[in-house]
């Protein structure tokens, strides 16, 4: 299905549903002008609006039917034989939990159709604002993310890597997740790591002139050579810049490659695992000048 353009206009405030709440929480986080939105929800709100109606039809058909079930029984007779009450009670309890489950189901469809176009993100110059479900928002400034990583796997089908999440560590050892519910999530993802690569990029390359250690998930680099713990062990493995073949940060795999075995990967990772990705990438043209 052709997607409908995210990004709103960025020069009409009231382009975008709650963005009170959103100018409000930026503002607070001191987080710059507005860059881009993406606010075009992929919730399917005639379908939870017809879930909705569904759960209440069946919650009141079924209480309908209860109750002219318990109005049938001869309460004299019922009361005289135990097991027959006692059956007849379990079976009026299942069936309010059933009709009470229901009904709330109904209720949850009904909510999240209320809710629907929460489900948005804006970019600012120093940061971003996400807004989920009935009350969740979460702020984030590139100065307090340590980490980004693109993607995961995906489990039903092996070496294949869906790319419209990002995963972040805060420099408070926080890991945040964010799976967009908004159309476009892949350009989204996009323009939040470019972001924050043109934040992080320049004291990155400062560092590494400096001769600092940078470290990239389980690979580090310096000035001297690359290394990474080899795996089920503490052991460092390390691999003189002059030994070195080549690396390469796939979308897939990230892969780096000696002189001695060009054909077999001395160091392999995922690259949805190598944190800041998009920096390493970025920086391999300069370490290989």
């Amino acid at each position: 299905m052709k997607s409908q353009q995210d990004t709103q206009n960025i020069d009409n405030e009231l382009s975008s549903p709650y963005y009170a709440e959103v100018q409000r929480l930026a503002t607070a986080y001191t987080l710059g002008e507005r860059c881009s939105s993406y606010t075009q929800s992929t919730i399917n709100g005639a379908r939870l609006l017809i879930n909705a109606i569904v759960w209440f039809a069946i919650s009141i058909i079924g209480l309908f039917f209860l109750a002219d079930a318990v109005r049938k029984i001869i309460l004299s007779q019922t009361l005289a034989d135990p097991p027959t009450l006692r059956s007849i009670g379990a079976i009026g309890v299942i069936s309010l939990i059933l009709l009470l489950g229901c009904l709330l189901q109904g209720w949850r469809n009904l909510r999240e159709y209320s809710y629907r176009h929460r489900e948005q993100v804006h970019v600012f110059e120093d940061g971003f604002v996400f807004l989920e479900g009935r009350q969740q928002s979460h702020v984030l400034r590139w100065d307090n993310i340590e980490s980004l990583m693109r993607g995961s796997l995906n489990s039903k089908h092996p070496d294949h890597v869906i790319n419209d999440t990002l995963s972040f560590i805060t420099d408070k050892d926080v890991l945040l997740v964010l799976e967009p519910k908004v159309q476009q999530r892949t350009e989204l993802c996009d323009t939040i790591e470019r972001a924050y690569t043109n934040y992080r990029y320049p004291g990155m390359l400062e560092l590494y002139r400096l001769g600092e250690d940078l470290e990239f998930g389980d690979l580090i680099i310096n000035q001297e050579e690359i290394s990474h713990v080899r795996a089920n062990s503490e052991e460092e493995e390390q691999l003189p810049w002059d030994e070195i073949e080549s690396i390469e940060v796939g979308e897939t795999y990230t892969r780096v490659y000696s002189k001695d075995d060009p054909d077999h990967a001395w160091f392999e990772e995922l690259t949805a695992d190598v944190d800041n990705a998009l920096i390493l990438k970025e920086l391999l043209p300069i370490i290989f000048q």
